[in-house]
């Protein structure tokens, strides 16, 4: 058994927070399905199977195991000694410059890279991001990286992935909600660029810009969120510096992109907003300040 070293400095705590976007593009492995079901279409609109609405039937709609991985984009976050976060990689891999094999290696190879114990961050990862990344290193014949394993167990680490949709539902004993219902009730910015619904059509149509920047935005969204999260825990750097610090980051690391100008917006309507209360504090609890700047 390991003993840790009460005097040992405690390693600054690392996480990688990820999102990907997937869309039913394998029609050959749902037609392989198909056969294996002795599938034969008909004419008459009804569902193969009794108990199935026909949108329902996995036999004439395929479900998520036949989803494409064409986008994901991931963001490590390193724990500065002042208990201020580091963004020290900002990874979008996506189509059409990176096929599915590539963006699944790419991403195993940003959690190889990952300082040790690096913690995976995500919103509802356990039920699909964790999912479709681990078939996909199997569809492709690819290893999780070393520490990583763990992934292949389902992603349900309760000390190594801080799934939000399970933290802030209770170990989903809440009823589960949408990320931007918990993100609106915190005033943490969410669906940046598009709504939700919006991503599917976008990637049929090819817009694969507009696709990163929805999957970027989802991955600014939780950083922001493991922000306020962090402080029920730390106590050493305000959940609001954090964010500034992350958000000032990102308009560095993504200048160009179409969200980066609302952010730069909200860094600067937030400051001024600190400043006005530090002036107004000052006021009450100090007033000959003024007398002595007269």
């Amino acid at each position: 058994m390991k003993i840790d070293n009460p005097f040992e400095p405690r390693r600054p705590r690392s996480y990688v927070v990820l999102d990907i976007e997937s869309a039913v593009t394998d029609e050959t492995g749902h037609r392989r399905y198909q056969a294996m079901e002795r599938y034969v279409p008909s004419n008459d609109d009804q569902p193969s199977r009794r108990g199935y609405k026909r949108h329902e039937d996995p036999l004439t709609t395929p479900r998520w195991p036949f989803q494409t991985i064409v986008t994901a984009a991931a963001m490590v976050l390193v724990e500065h000694p002042d208990g201020n976060i580091d963004v020290s990689r900002f990874v979008t891999l996506s189509q059409p410059d990176h096929d599915e094999r590539a963006v699944v290696a790419g991403i195993l190879q940003v959690l190889a890279d990952a300082p040790d114990g690096a913690e995976l961050v995500s919103w509802a990862g356990m039920l699909h991001d964790v999912p479709l990344l681990t078939l996909g290193a199997m569809r492709h014949g690819l290893t999780l990286p070393k520490g990583w394993g763990w992934l292949g167990f389902g992603g349900n680490d309760p000390v190594r992935h801080i799934d939000f949709a399970r933290t802030t539902t209770g170990g989903f004993k809440m009823k589960p909600v949408h990320m931007a219902e918990i993100l609106a009730s915190l005033d943490i910015p969410a669906k940046i660029s598009v709504p939700a619904f919006a991503v599917a059509r976008l990637i049929c149509a090819g817009q694969w810009e507009a696709v990163q920047e929805a999957c970027e935005g989802d991955v600014i969204s939780t950083a922001l969120l493991l922000a306020r999260w962090r402080q029920l825990h730390d106590p050493r750097a305000g959940a609001d510096a954090v964010e500034d610090r992350i958000l000032r980051r990102i308009v560095q690391l993504r200048a160009g992109r179409g969200y980066t100008a609302t952010l730069d917006a909200r860094r600067a309507t937030r400051f001024a907003a600190r400043l006005e209360k530090a002036a107004n504090d000052a006021a009450v609890l100090a007033p000959w300040l003024d007398q002595d700047a007269a």
